[in-house]
């Protein structure tokens, strides 16, 4: 009987972990290697996704980003960070692992750092 409680209460307590987090493969460092070398850090934040873009180069510091985001999926774009209020992508996640970025004008690719 203790074993089928015990069971029991494992059960139950990894039924209340989030294994849907659609984000979780955001999660990290990120590098291009563009003429204007770029790196992004995100991180899980209550509610969502913190992320962190930076220049390499101090010139170019006045265009360094961090904003929150909102992890979002469909069938037809995969898995995206997104706006709080879901109307814009920002990020999004390509079927080789690369991170396509559109924070600016043109869509920049990165690789996982870490």
């Amino acid at each position: 009987m203790k074993k089928l409680l015990m069971a029991l209460a494992v059960c139950a307590s990894l039924a209340g972990c989030n294994s849907d987090d659609k984000g979780a493969s955001f999660v990290g460092v990120w590098k291009n290697n563009d003429k204007s070398a770029q790196t992004m850090t995100i991180s899980k934040v209550d509610g969502g996704y913190r992320v962190e873009a930076k220049f390499d180069d101090p010139q170019w510091s006045t265009m360094d980003v961090e904003m929150k985001l909102k992890a979002e999926s469909d069938q037809t774009h995969g898995t995206r960070l997104v706006t709080e209020d879901g109307q814009k992508r920002i990020l999004e996640l390509g079927k080789e692992g690369e991170l396509t970025s559109y924070l600016y004008r043109e869509p920049k690719t990165f690789t996982k750092a870490n």
